[in-house]
């Protein structure tokens, strides 16, 4: 028992306050560090030590931002992109060590890169100058640039290749970082090495400043980082690429993010998560595609999710990201066993994979394979997954291209799902991402609440071959406007106007509810 002393409480003393002098002066971060913080949907927040004593700046996210993006987005030199409403771009072309370092010896070239061909791929080869092919990029796209050892088969021939390889991703980050270090050893114009007039360009150094890359994605899926019959060994292969390139990133600069490479195989990263123990990777990535029906990315992300747990990571600190996915229109000839779709079904698919991956968490998800047609013209899925139609089918299993060719519209006519992208994002851009629910997913009916502007925005459709009545509830306007996602037309070649493409329609609410008949065209509800 207490003695009558003590049963007074006793005041808990203040802890100390730091004090000016005591506390070391931490500069304020950068107006290009903020404006991209800010760009990603963060703020930056003061880093504090155990004395209280600010050490540092961070950009703090909730949820980074626009989810949508495509990959790439150059096409019509990011006009499409732009017009469209998506903020981020994987790029397609890669950065490749043994491309840049030919020697395999630190003497880096940006300038003046040959690329070898790839094999079956038209137009792939030639030479490519880094530095200028980013200077295209609008400032308000954001960059998602992959790097990696090898393209396609290779190996790292000891471990003092693989550490020239991570002091090449670090001279490569601060090179593109927006900071004041360029990565050079030398003055201008030189380099890296005397001689190598690889030092960059005012015009670089202004752009980067403004629009400085800040995520870097480890090759572009998990065999690029060894010889091409690498079945037994790829998981040691690509964790070692992914470990050097993780430290060479943070080297340069501590606030990028890296993401391992997307696979469209599941079943390959358990093996590559052991290796990594835990570490080297800030995003997961995994590229999804298929046919109409294969939008809900739930079971593929719990099984990743079960693996990294496994093997000591935190889920909680990691992100997860789509940086390819799509479905397409018309008739894939070549690979897969693809039935024909049409622009209507590519459309629908497209909204569906949308709003089911954010749904899920999925942070950001990036379509594939560019907004225009025609990426590898091979006749297989990835020439017909564009929004935009190139002019070209495939004929007799052979790409062709002119008028009324297959079931091609014609050159940059515009697709349903063209229309559909631009409209999703015009009614759930700049939503709180954090703040998704699932209302329903069973029986082939699936309701999604978002929140914009602190109001709400119901995503709905029906997945069962007759159409199904659902109530919506929660409402607390007078009425609600219903839009559907996919315009009312055959194919975008019949939109004369996008503000008239879509069937809308008004509906009074009574007791905070209203009644929609669904059918499989998916779509928006928000109160009026």
């Amino acid at each position: 028992l207490c003695p009558k002393d003590c049963q007074q409480t006793t005041p808990t003393p203040e802890k100390p306050q730091p004090t000016a002098d005591k506390c070391p002066q931490i500069a304020p971060p950068s107006p290009i560090l903020k404006e991209q913080c800010e760009k990603d949907g963060g703020i930056m927040q003061p880093v504090n030590n155990s004395q209280g004593c600010t050490v540092g700046y961070e950009c703090k996210i909730h949820y980074s931002g626009s989810p949508f993006g495509f990959h790439p987005g150059d096409a019509g030199s990011y006009s499409y992109i732009q017009d469209l409403g998506a903020t981020w771009s994987r790029q397609g072309h890669y950065l490749i060590w043994t491309w840049m370092d030919s020697n395999r010896d630190g003497n880096y070239k940006f300038a003046e890169v040959k690329l070898p061909p790839v094999p079956g791929t038209s137009k792939s080869g030639g030479n490519i100058n880094y530095d200028t092919q980013w200077l295209k990029v609008p400032e308000n796209i954001s960059i998602v640039a992959n790097i990696c050892p090898f393209r396609k088969g290779g190996d790292f021939k000891n471990s003092e290749e693989s550490e020239i390889y991570q002091n090449f991703v670090e001279k490569t980050v601060e090179r593109y970082d927006g900071d004041d270090d360029y990565g050079c050893a030398l003055s201008a114009p030189d380099c890296y090495e005397k001689g190598d007039k690889q030092y960059p360009a005012q015009e670089v150094i202004k752009a980067f400043k403004k629009n400085p890359i800040k995520y870097w994605q480890v090759c572009n899926q998990l065999y690029d980082a060894c010889e091409e019959d690498c079945k037994n060994n790829y998981a040691s292969s690509f964790a070692i690429a992914q470990e050097k390139t993780y430290k060479g990133v943070k080297a340069a600069d501590s606030s990028a993010y890296v993401l391992i490479a997307g696979d469209s195989s599941k079943d390959l990263y358990p093996e590559v998560f052991k290796k990594l123990n835990g570490k080297y990777i800030d995003i997961i990535d995994l590229h999804r595609f298929g046919k109409y029906d294969w939008h809900n990315p739930k079971k593929d992300f719990d099984y990743l999710k079960t693996s990294l747990q496994s093997s000591g990571f935190d889920i909680s600190k990691l992100r997860f990201w789509i940086t390819e996915t799509g479905t397409y229109s018309g008739d894939p000839a070549i690979g897969r066993d693809l039935p024909y779709q049409s622009e209507k079904q590519q459309a629908e698919g497209l909204a569906k994979a949308y709003i089911s991956s954010l749904s899920y968490g999925i942070e950001k998800i990036f379509w594939a394979w560019n907004i225009v047609e025609g990426f590898q013209r091979d006749c297989g899925i990835f020439d017909y997954t564009g929004l935009v139609y190139d002019g070209c089918d495939c004929v007799n299993n052979k790409y062709t291209c002119g008028l009324n060719i297959g079931y091609d519209q014609g050159k940059d006519v515009k697709k349903l799902s063209y229309y559909t992208y631009k409209k999703m994002v015009e009614i759930l851009g700049g939503g709180d991402w954090d703040n998704i629910k699932t209302i329903e997913e069973s029986d082939g009916i699936y309701i999604y609440k978002f929140t914009k502007n602190e109001k709400s925005i119901w995503v709905a459709w029906n997945d069962n071959s007759a159409e199904k009545q659902i109530t919506i509830s929660g409402i607390t306007s007078s009425q609600v406007k219903i839009t559907e996602a996919v315009p009312k037309y055959e194919s975008g070649k019949d939109v004369a106007d996008y503000s008239t493409a879509f069937n809308t329609e008004t509906k009074a609410v009574s007791g905070g509810k209203v009644p929609i008949t669904l059918k499989d065209n998916p779509v928006f509800v928000a109160g009026k």
